[in-house]
C-alpha cells in the first residue's frame, strides 16, 4: 500500500475523530445546560409551594386556594412522583379533589347568585372540615426543599 494512501487515511481518521470528540464535547454542554436548567425550574418551584404555604398557615390565604395551586405546582416539580405525593399531602390532594371542579373567574361570574353561594358553601364546608387538619402538611411543604 503506498505511503500517500496511509497518510490520507490517518488524515480521514483524525478528522472523524477529531468530530466525534467535538460531538461529545457539545452533548456534555447540552446536558449540563439542561441540568442547570432543570435545577433552577425546581428552586423556582419550590420558592412558591413555601411562599403559598406559609401564607396559608398565616391565614393570608384560603385553604382551598391554596391547596388548588399547591397541587399543581408538586406536579410541577420535575421527577415529581404523583402517588408518593398523594400519599405525603392526602389532607391537601383530598381538600384539592373537592374543589378542583368548581368553577373560577369567568366561569364563575357567569353563575347566577344562589349557584355561587351554593359553591361556597360546599368549599366553605371543606374547608372548615380539613383545614384543620391541613396544618401539619402546610407546615411540612413551607419547608420542603
Amino acid at each position: 500500500m503506498p505511503t500517500w494512501m496511509v497518510a490520507v487515511a490517518t488524515g480521514i481518521i483524525l478528522a472523524l475523530a477529531s468530530y466525534a470528540a467535538y460531538l461529545l464535547w457539545q452533548l456534555r454542554q447540552q446536558r449540563q445546560s439542561q441540568a442547570k436548567a432543570k435545577a433552577e425550574r425546581r428552586a423556582t418551584l419550590v420558592e412558591h409551594i413555601q411562599l403559598i404555604a406559609k401564607a396559608c398557615q398565616q391565614q393570608q390565604c384560603e385553604p382551598s386556594e391554596a391547596a388548588l395551586r399547591l397541587v399543581n405546582l408538586l406536579r410541577a416539580l420535575p421527577d415529581a412522583e404523583m402517588d408518593a405525593l398523594r400519599q405525603q399531602y392526602p389532607v391537601l390532594h383530598e381538600l384539592y379533589d373537592k374543589v378542583a371542579d368548581q368553577p373560577i373567574l369567568e366561569a364563575r361570574k357567569a353563575l347566577k347568585r344562589n349557584e355561587r353561594m351554593k359553591l361556597d358553601m360546599e368549599r366553605a364546608h371543606w374547608e372548615s372540615r380539613l383545614g384543620p387538619k391541613l396544618d401539619p402538611e402546610l407546615l411540612a411543604l413551607s419547608q420542603i426543599q
